[in-house]
């Protein structure tokens, strides 16, 4: 019989795992493969956990709806392994971690974020120095500003309803099920409609920078 926290391990990686079966079947993108590439190097073993942070459940109702929205066959082997890891989540809500404080990035973001990191230096489940691997929600209605960072990104989205804008083009809403690939310093912005956001996020390198707000874009 497995121990409490052998089992921890085998519901942390097997949702890891799910995910990188998604993308890899469904990008071919180079930049989000050598991303896969990096999350495959980390060890997903009792050697390489950190220390872990209490469990807890930031708005969960929430959390509930935007599960519930996901209904491709593609994408239950992520969901199914999200609700069987979603009790054991430590979820953070971003107010300095990602900004500076009072740097401007918006109340319906402040009132609206939360992640988890299943890989990362401090709060990930499993250790990496620098690569961060998690999920990342916004609540419905959420106007999460044109921003950019240092860190290469890669989402791979859960939910419908979102819009995205990549620099000064067109607002497109991405589906459920999209890999999107953000370069360095590329400015991006996110309006959520009435489902929640939920994603996969990935941060490869340059996790530690903090990210910074664009001025003179009108949402």
């Amino acid at each position: 019989m497995l121990s409490s926290n052998s089992r921890k391990i085998v519901i942390f990686r097997k949702l890891i795992t799910e995910i990188v079966k998604y993308i890899e079947v469904n990008s071919s993108n180079k930049n989000s493969m050598q991303i896969l590439e990096s999350i495959k190097r980390i060890e997903l073993n009792e050697k390489n956990k950190n220390v872990e942070h209490s469990k807890n459940l930031l708005k969960s109702q929430s959390l509930k709806y935007a599960l519930s929205t996901i209904v491709s066959n593609d994408l239950l082997g992520i969901k199914n392994s999200i609700l069987s890891a979603v009790g054991q989540l430590y979820w953070s809500v971003d107010n300095g971690d990602f900004y500076e404080k009072n740097s401007g990035v918006g109340t319906g973001y402040l009132n609206g974020n939360m992640n988890t990191e299943l890989i990362g230096p401090e709060k990930g489940f499993f250790r990496s120095d620098e690569l961060r691997l998690g999920l990342f929600f916004l609540d419905s209605d959420t106007f999460y500003a044109d921003h950019m960072h240092a860190a290469p990104e890669l989402y791979l989205t859960l939910t419908n309803s979102t819009k995205w804008r990549f620099g000064k083009k067109a607002w497109k809403q991405k589906p459920a099920g999209s890999v999107i690939y953000n370069e360095p310093f590329k400015p991006h912005a996110m309006v959520v409609g009435s489902i929640p956001f939920l994603s996969v996020w990935c941060w490869p390198n340059n996790s530690n920078e903090k990210c910074v707000l664009i001025s003179g874009i009108k949402e």
